[in-house]
């Protein structure tokens, strides 16, 4: 009797104890079923190509589309890192195990490590069999990580790589096993003005008509888009118009609904920038005829990882291109409208802390105009002016997606646009 008492109490302490971990301690899906899109920290990359973040190759023994795709090719022989960010980020782990779903198209050397604001764990090494999904369960304690660790990047890499060896890595499903409760973005940080600061941006002289940029914290500078229209049909083009940029009338609107846009996940406010430029300089009449919206951008991205997003910089772009539009009832024919693009971006879908230092340097315009637009800043009704060369500190209210309102002004021509990011 005395020992069914113990066992009874035993395992009511038993359970109780496991509930009491289980509200502590909880899986965290950081990337799964493509809807977690994420970004990869630009300075210090050396994959070749930047990840594709839903890709769709068909499903691949167990890894079923949308996935993650990094891939690429190199003349030399060596080792391909990258630090990826995901929108649940930073979390508060202790133990566990992080799960990930791996592939690759060649024989691989993989590495998984993980990242905090100031330090690196150890590397996880696995060797990948071509073509064949691996779903790795890592221990912290695998990677030197025995107690808590805020982790802010995973880290991924292939070590070895042949040269001229064109190499695809697929990721998918990635977690964590024991996230500690309420660690998930549910706390404001309480960083301050002091602490966004604290690494020193130093603003160029660059001119920003100029098309030539160097690259600056990235490794090399990064390709063009690619151009939308053939030689031949340049000409053609070049017949009709003096403009350098030539777009469809549905890019058009593309373009215009994108700066108007009143709601929008920071998620995709991160992207408006890049894919109206995109929209704009692809479908180029000219060559070289304005500074690489590509390279401005994951350069602005570079800056923002390396203050661990503190400091953001502003992505400002002011163009004039024309667009084809009917110019009947039937579209029969064609005629080129004129039309202008003066719009702001961020690099990135979130910051690390409510007090940020935002930046305006002359390096992160595209335009080819000589007097560039004046730019005010709005959080939370409060507006106030960013200089050239300037920087304006913004203190938001609360974590979570706040609007950040941008008001750009050049002669005539007056926008204001809204922006998203999540406060973490």
């Amino acid at each position: 009797m005395t020992y069914r008492m113990f066992k009874g109490i035993a395992l009511a302490g038993a359970l109780l104890a496991f509930k009491g971990f289980a509200s502590e301690c909880k899986g965290v899906a950081l990337y799964t079923d493509g809807s977690d899109n994420g970004q990869m920290v630009e300075a210090g990359r050396s994959f070749p190509e930047p990840p594709e973040w839903k890709a769709n190759w068909g499903n691949l023994d167990g890894m079923i589309a949308p996935y993650i795709r990094l891939s690429g090719i190199k003349n030399v022989q060596g080792d391909w890192k990258g630090l990826l960010s995901f929108p649940s980020l930073p979390l508060h782990v202790d133990g566990g195990v992080l799960r990930l779903k791996v592939r690759a198209t060649q024989n691989a050397k993989l590495g998984v490590w993980l990242k905090s604001a100031s330090s690196e764990s150890g590397v996880y090494y696995a060797t990948l069999t071509a073509d064949k999904t691996h779903s790795l369960e890592i221990p912290l304690a695998s990677l030197g990580v025995t107690g808590a660790f805020d982790v802010a990047n995973v880290g991924v890499g292939l070590f070895h790589v042949p040269q001229y060896q064109y190499t695809t890595l697929f990721i998918d499903d990635v977690e964590f096993s024991c996230v500690k409760s309420g660690a998930a973005g549910g706390s404001l940080p309480t960083g301050t003005v002091a602490d966004a600061v604290s690494w020193e941006y130093e603003f160029t002289n660059v001119e920003s008509w100029s098309e030539h940029r160097d690259a600056r914290l990235l490794p090399a500078v990064e390709s063009e888009f690619s151009a939308a229209y053939t030689p031949q049909e340049r000409n053609n083009f070049i017949a009709t118009t003096n403009a350098d940029f030539l777009v469809s009338e549905f890019e058009h609107m593309k373009i215009m609904n994108n700066v108007r846009a009143t709601e929008m996940t920071p998620r995709n406010s991160r992207m408006v920038w890049y894919d109206n430029l995109y929209s704009v300089v692809r479908n180029r009449l000219r060559e070289n005829a304005v500074a690489n919206p590509k390279q401005l951008y994951f350069e602005a991205e570079a800056v923002a990882a390396k203050s661990d997003y503190t400091v953001i910089p502003l992505l400002v772009a002011d163009l004039d291109y024309v667009y084809s539009a009917c110019a009947d009832s039937v579209c029969s024919m064609n005629q080129n409208v004129n039309a202008h693009l003066l719009m702001a971006g961020l690099p990135t879908s979130y910051v690390r802390c409510s007090k940020i230092s935002l930046l305006l340097d002359p390096y992160f315009i595209v335009t080819k105009l000589r007097e560039l637009p004046s730019v005010s800043v709005c959080v939370s009704g409060t507006c106030k002016a960013l200089p050239l060369k300037g920087r304006l500190e913004l203190e938001f209210p609360s974590s979570g997606i706040q609007k950040i309102v941008v008001k750009l002004k050049n002669g005539e021509k007056v926008v204001e646009q809204n922006l998203f990011v999540e406060v973490k």
